[in-house]
């Protein structure tokens, strides 16, 4: 860090200007209130410029009178200096969320807002146990072989000495350093989200300002561009995401991760000092912050995909425009044209499609009935099955949804299955997966791929589908 670029993060750098702007006091205190303590990664316009307006109202009860703008005002200001993120989703309406610059400067407070009881020890753990990672898994395989066989040793004593009747419990205060260290790394995780997304906004962007700058070609734009996407994705944070989003969609981690956390809430140690409910909602703030990052690279997608449809339009209009150009010029030198002269010759044999060789128009014949009696006939048809038509009841596919969802935040498609058993096969799922991608909130993973079983419960007989695995969210 020399001069120039201490000098040029003073000036330019969006966290450092926060720290210096004018509402500074307000700026990290609603913020604070607004998306960290209620655990809310964006909220609509509408309702944060209520929670807003409250909140000025509640400091002018206090007798803090310095704020006489209107809430939608401020908020439009600090989207234009760059401390929200103003964009819209899918309504009119639009989404407030917080930038990568503010979740730098709220964190860096926080860290400057020391806590009473600071665990030493929990880190110091996590450290060593850190170094010793690295150091087994790039170790060779002898080595490995020594180090797993230690680690077997050191779990035949511990149990040894259990059924021995020696076992202790950690301490009450090892027990808050480890849900303290456990805390801070989730809301570090969910801030740390925000810089992934800024990412893929940067190249949406960048993609955008390539198709209206370049003059390349389609295949040599579109090979540019992908190759920044490939880029991105190969590097060690497109690396790492990949890796997380694979690890956080496993059904088995999910389910996992149930279990632990009704397990941390039932542990006394931990009741006694928690007061936020960030560790509890940290798997569906990780969903939701996760698939916005998705939904920033399928923007790039989809913009490309305009790209190409309004390329080929454009290549189609210069085609006729190259056409009526040539008429034009025959007509205008039809006179010196030498009518013998060969203009263009074709390989092969040429079969054209002239209009006077396709056949007349024939009329239909028109069907001429008789004028007698007509008599009722009996149907030697089975017509029962015209009455055995079913219909699915969407409406009743999301009230199962949604009981499910009471007591849980997600639940996966399989998994709802056994709960509601399908009877009436396949459409039934087919409702299932029109209410996953109707509805924004639930999370429909192409890249999987999972097996249900369906049973036919007239013939007994047992059907296995393919789909992408669903989850639904709450």
């Amino acid at each position: 860090m020399n001069y120039e670029k201490a000098l040029s993060f003073y000036k330019n750098d969006k966290t450092l200007q926060l720290l210096r702007a004018e509402h500074f006091p307000l700026l990290v205190a609603f913020f604070h209130l607004a998306f960290k303590q209620q655990d809310r990664i964006s909220y609509l316009q509408s309702e944060l410029q209520s929670l807003l307006g409250d909140y000025i109202y509640a400091l002018q009860q206090q007798g803090i009178n310095d704020y006489g703008k209107s809430a939608v005002d401020y908020l439009q200001k600090w989207a234009e200096q760059g401390y929200l993120r103003r964009y819209y989703e899918r309504a009119d309406e639009p989404v407030y969320e917080l930038s990568p610059a503010t979740e730098n400067a709220l964190k860096w407070l926080e860290d400057l807002n020391k806590q009473q009881f600071i665990g030493t020890h929990s880190r110091l753990i996590q450290f060593f146990h850190l170094l010793q990672q690295i150091v087994n898994t790039t170790s060779g395989p002898y080595e490995r072989i020594q180090q797993l066989q230690e680690e077997r040793n050191k779990i035949d004593q511990e149990i040894e000495q259990i059924r021995q009747g020696n076992f202790s419990k950690p301490s009450s205060t090892q027990v808050k350093e480890n849900y303290f260290l456990a805390e801070e790394t989730a809301r570090r995780l969910l801030s740390d989200f925000r810089q992934v997304e800024e990412n893929f906004r940067e190249l949406d962007t960048q993609t955008r300002q390539t198709i209206i700058k370049s003059s390349l070609a389609k295949a040599d734009l579109l090979d540019n561009v992908f190759q920044q996407q490939d880029y991105l994705w190969n590097t060690d944070q497109g690396k790492s995401f990949k890796a997380f989003w694979e690890f956080l969609m496993s059904e088995q981690m999910q389910e996992e991760l149930e279990q632990l956390l009704e397990k941390i809430n039932s542990i006394p140690a931990i009741v006694e000092i928690k007061n936020e409910q960030t560790v509890n909602r940290i798997k569906t703030n990780l969903v939701d912050a996760g698939d916005k990052v998705n939904r920033s690279n399928d923007g790039l997608i989809e913009q490309l995909r305009k790209f190409v449809e309004q390329k080929n339009l454009s290549e189609s209009r210069h085609i006729l425009q190259s056409i009526e150009q040539i008429e034009s010029l025959l007509l205008e030198h039809k006179e010196t044209i030498d009518q013998q002269e060969v203009w263009m010759e074709t390989n092969g044999l040429f079969k054209p499609s002239l209009t006077m060789d396709r056949p007349l128009f024939n009329p239909p014949v028109k069907v001429a009935f008789e004028n007698t009696a007509i008599e009722d006939g009996l149907a030697e048809a089975d017509t029962d099955i015209l009455f055995e038509q079913f219909y699915v009841d969407i409406d009743l596919l999301r009230n199962n949804v949604r009981s499910l969802l009471r007591h849980r935040s997600q639940i996966a498609l399989s998994e709802l299955l056994n709960h509601y058993k399908p009877t009436k096969g396949v459409a039934e799922i087919l409702g299932y997966m029109q209410i996953a991608t109707n509805e924004g909130k639930h999370i429909v993973n192409r890249d999987q791929l999972e097996y249900l079983t369906i049973e036919n419960t007239s013939s007994g007989k047992k059907y296995r589908m393919e789909t992408p695995v669903i989850i639904f969210s709450r």
